[in-house]
């Protein structure tokens, strides 16, 4: 007769081997499509095709939520409510799988481990990456050119040069979420030195800045780790207390100064100047688009795929991510969302490297639009997979277990 243990383990690996069965190569797909190859070649799919191809995932999703995953009845028709509530609105509604597959993959990582799940993902992400930027400086797949502040701006085969750029800035998180404790001067540097050439290609100055932020902020807190002290204790206790309060605030915020924003108001015309107009075009769209509870079918014309520098006459494209998803998935969507990352910030409140992660995705979504694009963003998956018990709390319970011995 098998064992309990054998019978979970075996669960276990059956769940990871439909987890990433599905992950690896939905992950390929969603990264190639924010590439030059998709817009040339790949872009005119039937939209019948693109809806029927979301069908597989659903199956497999499915069926490791029912027969693999060890959950109650209640939370597992719960679960696949919510899947398939999602999955009516994108074929019925918006037309946009952004939404569908952040829910696909969250609810799929459920028992996997989370930092096996960004291992693979940076993997992927970093050869894929590797290859296309080496098939735009051949010439393969188009290199997107434009010519802004003075300078001469290289895609490197995405579909905009920012897009590259936040490439690296979401690869760079997941490089020091799992590996700063272990870094040493060599690697900060080599980080600082990629960041650099990939502003010097593109010119994305807000990501940069997120860049040396992530470079700074992960710095300080792996040298306060090597030295006890009132700084760490207040350091670590303030990220604790702040965790919360990073995505409604930094959400808030840009809503805010966008429905304020007014030409005539000197402080905000600088700002929308600094932003690249991030804040007239959100707040064109409150006035033009407006939004809706469940979301609508939006056509956002951006300057993706478009190797000039004539801007489209219809260029309505709102990069902050909370408003982008607001207008295209609803009020509903975005609240959830909100909810969802404080929830996550809370949960893993004593992971001190996530909060960070936290805090610096919230500040980038501010001015990018990539919160749930699973092409970017893969920290979704730690609402339901298996989380590392953050170091400090496992100090802590040593702690409390010698006590008790004593």
């Amino acid at each position: 007769m098998e064992t309990v243990n054998s019978i979970d383990s075996k669960n276990r690996n059956l769940g990871e081997i439909l987890f990433f069965s599905l992950f690896i190569p939905w992950i390929a797909m969603v990264i190639l499509t924010q590439t030059t190859l998709y817009g040339k070649y790949l872009y005119k799919i039937n939209s019948t095709w693109e809806i029927l191809i979301h069908f597989l995932p659903l199956c497999v999703v499915t069926i490791k939520v029912l027969l693999v995953d060890k959950l109650e009845l209640i939370p597992k028709l719960l679960t696949l409510l919510i899947l398939y509530t999602v999955f009516a609105q994108f074929i019925r509604i918006t037309y946009d799988d952004d939404l569908l597959l952040c829910v696909l993959f969250v609810i799929s990582a459920y028992g996997i481990d989370f930092r096996k799940i960004l291992k693979a993902y940076l993997l992927e992400a970093a050869i894929l990456t590797a290859i296309t930027t080496f098939a735009s400086l051949i010439g393969w797949i188009p290199n997107i050119i434009n010519h802004q502040y003075g300078r001469t701006r290289y895609a490197m085969g995405s579909i905009w040069c920012t897009d590259y750029a936040a490439k690296f800035f979401f690869m760079l998180l997941i490089c020091l979420y799992l590996y700063s404790k272990k870094m040493k001067w060599f690697h900060w540097v080599g980080l600082l030195a990629i960041c650099t050439t990939v502003f010097a290609i593109t010119f994305g100055k807000l990501d940069f800045i997120c860049m040396l932020l992530a470079i700074a902020l992960f710095f300080f807190h792996e040298l306060l780790q090597k030295h006890s002290g009132k700084l760490k204790e207040t350091w670590e206790k303030l990220l604790e207390k702040c965790a919360v309060l990073f995505t409604p605030c930094a959400a808030l915020l840009m809503t805010i100064i966008t429905l304020v924003y007014t030409p005539s108001n000197s402080i905000l015309f600088k700002l929308n100047k600094l932003l690249s107009g991030r804040l007239i075009l959100g707040r064109n769209a409150f006035s033009n688009i407006k939004f809706t509870l469940i979301g609508q079918d939006i056509v956002w014309v951006g300057m993706g795929n478009i190797s000039n520098d004539l801007v489209p006459k219809d260029y309505n494209f709102v990069d902050c991510s909370f408003l982008n998803i607001l207008f295209t998935f609803g009020l509903l969507v975005i609240l959830a969302l909100i909810a969802m990352s404080v929830y996550l910030a809370y949960k893993n409140r004593k992971d001190h490297h996530f909060v960070l992660v936290v805090a610096l995705i919230s500040l980038n979504c501010m001015v990018a639009h990539h919160f749930i694009e699973l092409a970017y963003n893969p920290f979704w998956v730690a609402i339901l997979a298996s989380m590392p018990i953050a170091s400090t709390q496992v100090i802590r319970n040593n702690n409390q277990t010698e006590e008790q011995k004593a």
